[in-house]
């Protein structure tokens, strides 16, 4: 996986993965100019997502319908270091019995981004100098 940012203006940015493009800024109270969601808000969007993902297809392979499924993520913001922390996902699949519900929530983490949060991991940033002509998006 390979997503490359290109800066426009105030906070906002361009993110490039593939042939698709989403811009990411900040709220106007925030310093930017509300083109699009904020960085954090983008990592609960792909945590929700992938959740999504992995409960629609669940669904689907018991044949049943993931008609109405509605995923909504919460999360805090902490300081020291300032970070995103306490994880909340909550998923709404409407007509499931309680033993459908029950099976469907043994069945978490099983997904990219929820494993990549929820287990210790690694980050490395560099920064490096070079002319924009030699930056490939």
């Amino acid at each position: 996986m390979d997503i490359t940012l290109q800066y426009t203006e105030g906070a906002r940015f361009v993110a490039q993965s593939r042939q698709h493009r989403m811009v990411i800024d900040q709220p106007a109270d925030d310093g930017g100019g509300d083109h699009g969601m904020a960085p954090a808000e983008l990592l609960l969007t792909a945590l929700g997502g992938c959740v999504g993902q992995h409960v629609a297809q669940y669904l689907r392979l018991r044949g049943l319908p993931p008609d109405g499924l509605l995923v909504r993520v919460a999360a805090k913001l902490a300081s020291r270091p300032l970070r995103v922390t306490d994880f909340e996902v909550k998923v709404i699949a409407p007509g499931l019995t309680d033993r459908q519900l029950r099976a469907l929530e043994k069945s978490f983490p099983a997904g990219l981004v929820q494993n990549a949060i929820a287990r210790e991991n690694t980050l490395r940033v560099t920064a490096v100098a070079m002319d924009a002509g030699d930056v490939t998006p």
